[in-house]
């Protein structure tokens, strides 16, 4: 059986788990925001598209640089802690990345003609909206404890203040 590429939870280092975590949120209230934005008109001729992956590495880009500035803080000139701290800023941010996959494909589908504009939004929308309510139960569970309906509570109400954020970001930018 070949290993297993997901970190063992009970050693991963907890520093790494927020890290990735803080990704993950800002990942995807970052791409639920152009979620909201774009209108069916740019979902039809395939701009979404591109809008959504732009926004999802430019961001995951923008993210790496700050974090690889902000570890020059203490820097000893080691080598190897460079490559290492390289390695674990690229993989603890790649949830920021890969936030904008779904809504992606979703859109080019819809630019496809194979499903409408306003249910590819929609969906991509719910999507967005569900990874973010989960948080709750993944807090729980990366903290070694079991999922409870507080935690999952906690996810729903995490996820309407990221559907609040995002679309005020859209109506204040837009």
């Amino acid at each position: 059986m070949p290993p297993s590429r997901r970190p063992d939870l009970a050693t991963f280092p907890v520093d790494r788990l927020r890290d990735r975590m803080s990704s993950y949120i800002y990942g995807n209230i970052t791409v639920l925001a152009v979620a909201i934005a774009v209108g069916p008109e740019q979902i039809e001729h395939g701009a979404a598209v591109l809008t959504v992956l732009a926004t999802a590495v430019l961001t995951y880009l923008a993210h790496v640089l700050s974090h690889l500035v902000a570890h020059t803080i203490g820097d000893t000139g080691d080598d190897a802690e460079h490559r290492e701290t390289i390695g674990a800023i690229l993989r603890d941010a790649n949830p920021i990345a890969t936030s904008g996959l779904i809504p992606a494909v979703l859109y080019a589908v819809a630019w496809a003609d194979w499903l409408p504009a306003q249910w590819a939004q929609t969906a991509a929308i719910v999507i967005l909206v569900v990874r973010i309510a989960m948080v709750g139960v993944f807090l729980q569970r990366f903290s070694g404890r079991r999922p409870t309906f507080l935690g999952l509570w906690g996810g729903i109400v995490l996820a309407a203040v990221a559907f609040v954020i995002g679309l005020v970001k859209v109506v204040v930018t837009h």
